[in-house]
C-alpha cells in the first residue's frame, strides 16, 4: 500500500462519526451454544454437546448496522422481528451498541429469526439450527417499512439493502424503494442473495460474493470475472464481486479495480460479507463515493472479520491495526485499476 492511500484510509476512519447510513433488511440473531463434545448419543450416532455457555450476536442486516455503529457513525436499522423472548435480546443488543431501533417492527405473527450454532472444543461447528419463518411479511408491514424509509431518506448518506431471502424483500418493495431513492437522489447498496437477481433491478451498487454471482448468472468458474460482472450490470450500474481469498473485483462498464485479499488466518467467515458491505457503505459515504479508497477499506474490514468466531463489530483500533500491518508488510498498491 502506498503512503498516500494509507493516510486517506486513516483520515476516512477519523471522519466516520459524520456519516449517517440506513440499513434495511432481514434482522437475524446468532445464538452460540459453546461446550464439550466427548461422547456419542446412545440414541443416534451423533455427538452430545455438553453446553457450558451461551452467547448472542447480531446477524444479517443487524450485523451490518452494528458494524456501522461501532465505527462511530449514525446507524439506523429498519426490519422485522417477532414479539418473543428473542426479540428482546435483539433489541437489547442493538440499543447497547448504539444502533437506532426506531424503525424495527415487531410482528406477532412470526418468530424472531434465530440461527443457533453448536460449537465444541477447538471452535468445531457441530450443527446449526434455524428458527425462522420464510413467509414474506404482510402487505401492511411492507408498507410500514416503505413509510419508515420515506421518513428518514433525506437525512441519510446512503441506503444499504441487506437481503438474506428470509422475509423482508419482495420484488415489489425493492422496486418501490429504488423509485423512492431515485426521487431523493440517494444511492442504494445491495447485498443480494438467491438465484434470481432480477428483483434488484435499478439498485446502484450490487455486491454479491463469487458463489452468488455464479448462480445468478448461470456461469461456471472458467468464465472470466469481467464477463460475470458485465452480465450483472443489467441489474446495477456498479458491480462488486467479493472473492474470498482472491480479493474483490469492481466493474462499472468502464473502469475495473482488482483487489488482492489481505493474507490472514481465517477462523470463521460468518458475517464477513456483511462487514465488507458495511465498510463499503461507510467508505463511500465518507469519501464522496471514491471507490479507490472505499474498496480497500472494505477489503481490510473483511479480513478483520474472519479472525474470530461469529459476527462481531470491528472497532476503529482493529481496522487501523490491520491497515498498519498491510502497509508495513508491502510496498505495493492493494488495487489495480484498468
Amino acid at each position: 500500500m502506498d503512503k498516500t492511500l494509507k493516510n486517506k484510509l486513516l483520515e476516512l476512519i477519523s471522519k466516520f462519526n459524520e456519516a449517517k447510513i440506513l440499513v434495511v433488511g432481514d434482522i437475524i440473531l446468532d445464538e452460540y451454544l459453546w461446550g464439550l463434545a466427548n461422547r456419542l448419543s446412545p440414541e443416534a450416532p451423533v455427538p452430545v454437546l455438553e453446553v457450558k455457555r451461551k452467547t448472542y450476536l447480531l446477524g444479517g442486516a443487524a450485523n451490518v448496522a452494528n458494524n456501522i455503529a461501532a465505527m462511530g457513525a449514525k446507524s439506523i436499522i429498519c426490519g422485522v422481528i417477532g414479539d418473543d423472548l428473542y426479540s428482546s435480546v435483539v433489541m437489547d443488543l442493538l440499543k447497547k451498541n448504539k444502533v437506532d431501533t426506531e424503525f424495527v417492527i415487531k410482528d406477532k405473527t412470526r418468530p424472531t429469526t434465530v440461527k443457533t450454532r453448536l460449537i465444541a472444543q477447538n471452535n468445531k461447528h457441530l450443527a446449526r439450527v434455524d428458527s425462522e419463518s420464510l413467509d414474506l411479511i404482510s402487505a401492511e408491514i411492507s408498507k410500514k417499512i416503505y413509510e419508515n424509509i420515506e421518513k428518514v431518506i433525506d437525512d441519510v448518506d446512503l441506503i444499504i439493502l441487506s437481503d438474506y431471502i428470509i422475509s423482508v424483500f419482495s420484488a415489489k418493495l425493492i422496486k418501490e424503494i429504488v423509485k423512492l431513492a431515485n426521487r431523493h437522489d440517494k444511492t442504494i447498496l445491495m447485498d443480494p442473495k438467491g438465484q434470481d437477481f432480477s428483483k434488484y433491478a435499478g439498485v446502484d451498487i450490487l455486491v454479491p460474493n463469487m458463489e452468488e454471482a455464479l448462480i445468478a448468472t448461470k456461469s461456471d468458474r472458467t468464465k472470466p470475472v469481467k464477463k460475470i460482472a458485465e452480465a450483472l450490470r443489467k441489474i446495477a450500474d456498479k458491480v462488486i464481486i467479493t472473492r474470498s481469498s482472491e480479493g474483490a473485483y469492481y466493474y462499472d462498464g468502464a473502469d475495473e479495480i482488482e483487489l488482492e485479499a489481505f493474507p490472514t488466518e481465517v477462523v470463521d467467515a460468518t458475517g464477513a460479507g456483511g462487514s465488507f458491505v458495511a465498510f463499503l457503505g461507510l467508505g463511500l459515504a465518507g469519501s464522496n463515493f471514491d471507490y479507490n479508497v472505499a474498496l480497500p477499506l472494505a477489503n481490510y474490514a473483511a479480513a478483520a472479520a474472519v479472525r474470530k468466531v461469529g459476527t462481531f463489530a470491528i472497532k476503529p483500533v482493529q481496522l487501523k491495526e490491520i491497515i498498519d500491518v498491510a502497509y508495513n508488510n508491502s510496498g505495493k498498491l492493494p488495487a489495480k485499476k484498468h
